[in-house]
């Protein structure tokens, strides 16, 4: 889909973030309406008596599919309406293009597997800023809300449950979040502002915020910055995509793996690890960006010329 200069299809940055908050704010509404209304409708119980329902681990399946479709309306529509009013075709607008390398791709998953250390030492060393009581309730009680409604999703007895699970609650969130964020927001912010680094940090700002967790807070926004640099060296959103489908499933893995204990389902929640690996999964993180920046620019090169 091509777009002319004086064209609706060619909005600047200022405008193209206009429609994103809008089509956002409408988007979620939707999905959360959609989504919960036909699970309502399949348990035939009333609207305002589904969310305590829903959380019952019978109730599995249903939430993970409420879930998922409510992530691919609240973040899909938006990615594709910033997409289609922007100037260009619409895979190139959404980093559909270009196809990963080999190499491209073994450095995202060695990324992958630093960035859970560099997140789970992140989580040990939030649990250490000292903060106020009340400060402390309430992350405590954000925290339990998390875990309960993750739980809920994550309610596996077979490999058929671990790959349904799989798919509802980390391959559909990583490419719609990747889309949302990466491919939409940060892009919007790097055209408008011209300084990526300051759009990749935004972005990662809001992707942790939007989770609502304060102990996993700087644990999601490191996450995020490494997926923001992936995106913007690589041009491409299938290798965040990638990372983040692998974070995603390495944690609900894990929690089938341990589903019969408590104590170890419990520990793979919390997932943190010593803080002082935070100094040594940052230079891995930092060392294996720098390869994929030199990769990237190379295939640029090898390309134009």
């Amino acid at each position: 889909m091509e777009s002319s200069a004086h064209s609706i299809f060619n909005m600047s940055p200022g405008y193209r973030m206009a429609l994103f908050l809008g089509a956002t704010g409408i988007s979620m509404i939707l999905g959360a309406l959609i989504s919960f209304s036909l699970v309502a409708a399949y348990l035939h119980v009333p609207f305002n008596q589904l969310q305590s329902i829903i959380l019952d681990p019978e109730n599995s399946k249903l939430a993970q599919f409420a879930n998922g479709l409510a992530s691919i309306i609240a973040f899909g529509l938006p990615s594709i309406a910033v997409a289609i009013f922007t100037k260009g075709k619409l895979a190139h607008n959404m980093g559909m293009n270009c196809k990963p390398k080999n190499e491209q791709i073994i450095l995202v998953v060695l990324l992958a597997i630093a960035g859970l250390f560099l997140s789970g030492a992140l989580g040990d060393l939030t649990d250490k800023i000292p903060v106020t009581s009340g400060i402390k309730a309430w992350a405590d009680g954000l925290e339990a809300q998390y875990k309960q409604a993750l739980m809920a999703m994550t309610q596996m007895k077979s490999v058929l449950d671990l790959l349904y699970a799989i798919m509802a609650v980390a391959l559909v969130p990583a490419i719609v979040e990747e889309l949302f964020f990466r491919a939409s927001l940060q892009k919007i912010l790097m055209d408008w502002s011209g300084k990526p680094y300051i759009a990749i940090v935004v972005t990662a700002i809001l992707f942790s915020a939007f989770h609502f967790s304060y102990f996993g807070f700087l644990s999601r926004m490191s996450l995020g910055i490494v997926l923001g640099c992936i995106y913007y060296f690589s041009k491409s959103i299938w290798l965040p995509m990638l990372m983040h489908f692998i974070n995603n499933a390495i944690g609900i893995t894990a929690l089938y793996l341990v589903r019969d204990d408590p104590k170890k389902v419990e520990t793979v929640l919390e997932g943190n690890l010593t803080y002082y690996w935070v100094f040594v999964a940052i230079i891995v993180v930092y060392f294996l960006l720098k390869q994929l920046k030199n990769n990237s620019e190379n295939a640029g090169l090898e390309k134009s010329i």
